[in-house]
């Protein structure tokens, strides 16, 4: 997320910057472009790498995890989505079901497989 917004404030003062500029840019302006445009390069690759190891981590974790609650939340309208939440004990799990909030609660157990 923190990424994401730099690079967005990044490409905002390049544009700002392309757009102060009038008639020939001096030389200066144009390595000053050509660095911001290396940079946000650099910072998309490194946002890949960023999400690749947040996406293994979470991964990692939820194979930690030994029982899992789908359940229906209630609204002012009627329920809403189907969700699932996880956790890593029976009794922390089953305090969760008791909430007022949700309804049609399963709790399933989850084995070694995934």
């Amino acid at each position: 997320m923190v990424l994401n917004i730099t690079v967005c404030i990044i490409a905002i003062s390049v544009a700002l910057l392309a757009f102060s500029i009038e008639g020939k840019a001096s030389k200066a302006e144009i390595v000053k472009l050509k660095e911001e445009i290396k940079v946000l390069n650099n910072n998309a690759k490194e946002q890949h790498q960023l999400r690749s190891t947040v996406y293994k981590l979470k991964d990692e974790l939820n194979q930690l995890y030994k029982y899992k609650v789908i359940y229906k939340d209630k609204g002012l309208f009627g329920s809403r989505n189907i969700e699932e939440k996880y956790f890593f004990d029976e009794k922390s799990a089953k305090e969760f079901m008791e909430k007022a909030n949700i309804h049609e609660e399963v709790l399933i157990e989850l084995g070694e497989e995934k």
